[in-house]
C-alpha cells in the first residue's frame, strides 16, 4: 500500500514538474519584459505552486493537471507537425494559442465540467435473468462503490434508497466499498441506519470492499470494526465468506480480493443446495469462470467504477486488472453483473461511467 500510495506518486511527479516548468517558461514568453533570469525563475517557481496543488496525484488536483499535460502533450505534437509543415514558420495565431495553453485549459475545463454534471446523476440500471432454480420471482436490488462523502452525503442518499424501498425488493446487496478512507464516522452510521430502513423480504446483505476497512490511512475516522458493530447494529447482515440460506435463494457473501484469508468460492458453495438459486457478492469482479463452476447462479460486482476517468476502465479489463469493466454477461449458467456504483472515489468527477442503483428481476426460465 505504501508503494501504491507514496512512492509511485513520488516517482510520477518529477516528470510532471519539470513539463510543468517548461510550460510555464514558455507561457512567460508571451511578456517579452520579463528578463530571462526572472522567467526561468518564476516558472519554476509556478511549477513547484502547480505540483504542490495537484498532490497527491489520485486526487481531484492530480487528476486535473493529468488530463491538462496528456492534452498538453498532443498539443505539443500538432505544433511539430505545424512548423514541419509551414518550414518553422507558424502562423501567428497558432503561435499565441501555443504558447499560451488556451486550448488545454478549455479542453480540461469542458471534460471537468461535463465530469462534475455526470458525477451528480444516478440514474437506475435494470436487468432480468432467468434460471430454471426460481420457484418464484425475485426482485433484488444492488449498491455498490458509494464511497460516502466523495459526491453523495447521507441526504441525498436517503433519497435514493427511498426510490428502492418504494420497489418492494426481496432483498438489498451492499456490494463494497460503501464508504472508505474519507467517510465520517458519523455519516458512516447514519448511513447504516438508513440503508436498514429500506423494505426489503429478506433483509440487506453487506460485503466488503477494499476501501471499506479504512487500510489506506493511518489516521482513520472509524475502525473496521466500529464500521461493522454499526451495520450489525442496523440489523445489516455482513458476509464475510459467508452463506445465507433463504426461502428460495442463497445469499454468499465473500471477503475482498485484497483479504489473504478469504475462501475459494468453490468451498463456500459446498454448504448450499445447488439446486437452490445462488447469488455471489463480490466486490471486485475476479475469478468468474471459477465462480461459474462452483455453480453460481448470479454474480454481483462492482469495484470497476465503469472506468471512472476514461479510458481507465478499459485499459484495466485489457490489462487484467479486472477480468469485466462494466454491464452483463453470461458466463455458462451463470449471470455476471458488474455495475458502475452509485457514487465515486477520490474526488467528484466521471468523465467515464455513470452513477447507478441496479434493480435485477429473477424470472423462471418458463416466462
Amino acid at each position: 500500500m505504501y508503494l501504491v500510495f507514496f512512492v509511485i506518486p513520488v516517482i510520477v511527479m518529477i516528470p510532471i514538474v519539470i513539463y510543468l516548468y517548461i510550460w510555464f517558461n514558455r507561457f512567460l514568453t508571451l511578456f517579452p519584459a520579463i528578463v530571462d533570469k526572472l522567467r526561468h525563475g518564476l516558472a519554476a517557481g509556478a511549477a513547484l505552486v502547480a505540483a504542490y496543488f495537484c498532490w497527491p496525484i489520485y486526487r481531484t488536483g492530480g487528476m486535473v493537471t493529468g488530463h491538462f499535460l496528456v492534452i498538453s502533450l498532443l498539443i505539443e505534437v500538432v505544433n511539430v507537425i505545424i512548423k514541419k509543415k509551414k518550414k518553422g514558420e507558424v502562423p501567428k495565431v497558432w503561435s499565441f494559442l501555443y504558447r499560451s495553453g488556451i486550448i488545454s485549459l478549455v479542453i480540461v475545463a469542458v471534460m471537468f465540467t461535463y465530469g462534475y454534471i455526470n458525477m451528480q446523476i444516478v440514474y437506475e440500471k435494470d436487468y432480468t435473468v432467468s434460471s430454471e432454480k426460481v420457484n418464484r420471482d425475485l426482485r433484488l436490488a444492488a449498491i455498490s462503490d458509494l464511497h460516502l462523502g466523495t459526491n453523495m452525503d447521507t441526504e441525498k442518499l436517503s433519497g435514493y434508497l427511498n426510490e428502492i424501498s418504494a420497489k418492494n425488493v426481496d432483498a438489498l446487496f451492499l456490494v463494497g466499498d460503501i464508504f472508505d478512507e474519507n467517510t465520517v464516522k458519523e455519516e458512516m452510521m447514519k448511513a447504516a441506519e438508513l440503508f436498514a430502513q429500506v423494505k426489503s423480504a429478506y433483509g440487506i446483505y453487506y460485503v466488503m470492499g477494499n476501501h471499506d476497512p479504512n487500510h489506506y490511512r493511518t489516521d482513520k475516522k472509524y475502525t473496521e470494526d466500529e464500521m461493522r458493530q454499526a451495520l450489525i447494529k442496523a440489523g445489516i447482515h455482513v458476509l464475510e465468506d459467508e452463506v445465507m440460506k433463504l426461502d428460495g435463494m442463497n445469499v454468499i457473501g465473500r471477503r475482498d480480493a485484497s483479504s489473504a484469508s478469504r475462501h475459494e468460492t468453490k468451498e463456500l458453495t459446498e454448504q448450499v443446495d445447488q439446486a437452490v438459486f445462488t447469488v455471489l457478492l463480490d466486490h471486485q469482479p475476479l475469478g468468474l469462470q471459477a465462480n461459474a463452476d462452483a455453480g453460481i447462479d448470479l454474480q454481483i460486482s462492482g469495484h470497476t467504477h465503469a472506468g471512472q476517468i476514461w479510458p481507465t476502465g478499459k485499459l484495466m479489463e485489457l490489462l487484467g486488472a479486472s477480468e469485466m469493466n462494466y454491464g452483463y454477461q453470461k458466463i455458462d449458467h451463470m449471470n455476471m453483473i458488474v455495475t458502475s456504483g452509485i457514487g465515486g472515489w477520490g474526488y467528484p468527477i466521471r468523465t467515464g461511467g455513470h452513477c447507478e442503483y441496479v434493480i435485477i428481476e429473477v424470472t423462471g426460465t418458463g416466462k
